[in-house]
């Protein structure tokens, strides 16, 4: 009886071996999936920027304190490419902002607005001339308003606004940027209350294209 069992029991088939073609080609895969997912994740790693506060592309944090007062001299902040403004009624209700009719886009209101430095024409450093409460560009003459509105051209639309968030001491956020003409031209915002100032240079809010032209 034991005999037959053992005679009934099939045979277990031989595994072949594996030839040393097959294991170059298993080495091979397993070395190009490696390469592969180093390079993803490499490309990946890079292609998130990573920008440390208080440089430009990364989120500058002031004191309350540093605000230029309402109605006066912008003051510009170089390490961050922009001009903090801080609009009073004066500059909100500028009487250049209604030379022509049908631009209601371009009501302002007062608050701070931090404004990216460079011309919206082809790129050059515009400059704050205080004899005519304005910024100009000196490559080309381009005009704008405390508030980042073109008044000249040949610029055909508003400086871009970066945007900011307002904080009291317990970091909440009392007021923030927001866009106030079909996604474009960044708002001023409300400070009351705020102890803090966060501008994000990675966020930037486009000028919006305007009519405005003074003939000055």
């Amino acid at each position: 009886m034991v005999a037959e069992a053992v005679a009934s029991t099939p045979a277990t088939p031989a595994v072949p071996a594996m030839t040393r073609r097959e294991f170059l080609y298993y080495i091979w895969a397993a070395s190009m999936a490696l390469v592969m997912a180093e390079t993803g994740g490499a490309l990946l790693w890079f292609s998130i920027p990573r920008f440390p506060p208080g440089t430009f592309g990364g989120v500058f944090e002031l004191d309350i304190s540093e605000l230029p007062p309402a109605d006066s001299q912008p003051k510009p902040y170089d390490a961050g490419r922009f001009w903090l403004v801080n609009l009073g009624e004066g500059n909100a209700n500028d009487e250049r902002l209604h030379k022509v009719a049908g631009q209601p886009y371009e009501k302002q209101t007062p608050g701070v607005k931090a404004l990216y430095k460079v011309c919206v024409h082809l790129g050059c450093i515009y400059k704050w001339v205080p004899t005519n409460n304005r910024f100009e560009c000196p490559c080309h003459g381009s005009k704008y308003l405390p508030s980042g509105v073109r008044v000249g051209g040949p610029a055909r639309r508003n400086l871009d606004v970066f945007y900011i968030e307002a904080v009291d001491n317990d970091g909440k956020v009392l007021s923030k940027t927001e866009a106030r003409f079909n996604g474009q031209d960044g708002t001023a915002i409300d400070v009351t209350g705020a102890v803090k100032l966060r501008i994000n240079t990675g966020k930037r809010f486009t000028g919006a294209p305007n009519g405005i032209n003074t003939g000055e």
